[in-house]
């Protein structure tokens, strides 16, 4: 009996509670602490930017002030912009033309009380997307087409790309950008007439013109590695670890296996036969990531040379490095091609983002100077390394271009 009427008593509680939960709702936060409404900002002026404005006000002198508001239409869609008491500046933008814009400024306070609207006037200057365009160059490039422009605001933008396709129009890249100096490439087009479409796009979906072009591609291939071939050293090259020789630069394994120099490798070169003489369009140069503290980091390189050459020959093998110390380190019969500075995204030292290890584990592509010569050897003289170490690694590396012969 006692058990039962315990069990009754729960129930009877329980169901009461699911009640009370259901009939009311419960209450998050604060409750209002009055119903006045705050002063509206004023002494309110504008300085227009591209693409937006910054508006300056002296907001209302008031203990419970929360924020300005400014509140403005973009594209059909209501977007607002708040300063906190303490600043009396903000910053309105995404307008995708020039012309004369209303933004409604208000205070709030903390029992979100809204003072009367203000209306102010912006006139925005040239938007970003328009000048991105206006900047906006596209060449003819070995596999595909090159894309440079200047995006002096730095906003965040995507640059798209389109190729047609009888009547229609297919979308093939999208670039994602807040470059300064843009620049972009498109691969894997085949050697014909192509037409192109590109345009520029904003988080506000504000969108450039069309820039279309005519375009035909110049012919590119990867380079075979099966022909790659280790050389006789020559003076100043540096010695290979017994275990990680050179032609683990070709062996296809871009995590693992890689070259490493067994004493010091800084300052010293490699040397080896590409097996055929190509005019090179770009290679890429993957480092040795078997351990992910190594990315940018341990004996990887982060500046080297690249020199080339037709046929070895017994002066190179008597002749060692010639110092030029105002221009730079010279090797009798090479010629030298280009200097290079592994690309790491975000540009931080002693720090690597996702994006970064997201780019290198895809290999640093660097593109040939479309006047370098052709060649048939490769010369890397290698200068740092990412963590500032005497001793040398590279992982992997693939060549594209035309065979010359």
């Amino acid at each position: 009996m006692k058990t039962n009427l315990y069990k009754n008593i729960g129930l009877s509680l329980l169901c009461g509670m699911i009640l009370t939960g259901c009939g009311e709702e419960e209450k998050i936060g604060l409750d209002p602490v009055d119903s006045i409404a705050p002063g509206v900002p004023t002494n309110i002026k504008v300085e227009n930017t591209n693409g937006g404005a910054f508006i300056t006000f002296d907001a209302p002198a008031e203990d419970d002030l929360l924020c300005v508001m400014a509140s403005y239409m973009i594209n059909g869609v209501e977007r607002t912009t708040k300063a906190s008491p303490y600043v009396n500046k903000l910053k309105v933008e995404g307008f995708g033309a020039v012309g004369e814009y209303d933004v409604t400024l208000k205070s709030v306070d903390k029992s979100k009380n809204e003072s009367e609207p203000v209306i102010v006037k912006v006139q925005p200057l040239t938007p970003p997307v328009e000048m991105i365009y206006n900047s906006l160059k596209i060449v003819d490039s070995f596999g595909g087409v090159k894309l440079a422009w200047e995006n002096k605001t730095e906003d965040n933008v995507i640059i798209e790309a389109f190729k047609k396709d009888g009547d229609e129009w297919l979308s093939i890249e999208n670039f994602y950008s807040n470059a300064k100096e843009g620049k972009a490439t498109i691969r894997g087009l085949d050697p014909e007439s192509i037409t192109m479409r590109f345009r520029i796009r904003d988080r506000w979906n504000n969108y450039s013109d069309f820039l279309e072009t005519e375009n035909l591609p110049l012919e590119e291939i990867e380079l075979d590695k099966v022909l790659f071939r280790e050389v006789v050293a020559l003076p100043g090259d540096a010695t290979p670890h017994g275990s990680l020789p050179i032609r683990y630069i070709w062996d296809g394994n871009t995590v693992k296996n890689c070259f490493h120099s067994a004493g010091g490798g800084v300052n010293k070169t490699i040397t080896f036969d590409l097996g055929v003489k190509a005019k090179l369009s770009r290679f890429k140069m993957w480092q040795r990531t078997e351990a992910s503290t190594w990315i940018y980091n341990h004996n990887n390189l982060k500046r080297y040379v690249i020199y080339g050459c037709n046929e070895l020959t017994e002066e190179m093998y008597e002749s060692g490095i010639e110092i030029d110390e105002e221009v730079f380190p010279t090797f009798e019969g090479w010629t030298k091609i280009m200097d290079v500075e592994t690309y790491k995204p975000s540009g931080e030292s002693g720090k690597v983002t996702n994006e970064d290890k997201e780019y290198i584990l895809n290999g640093d592509e660097q593109e040939v100077p479309i006047e370098a010569p052709s060649f048939r050897y490769i010369r890397i003289l290698m200068e740092e390394t990412w963590s500032g170490g005497i001793f040398t690694q590279i992982g992997e590396m693939s060549f594209w271009g035309q065979i010359v012969e």
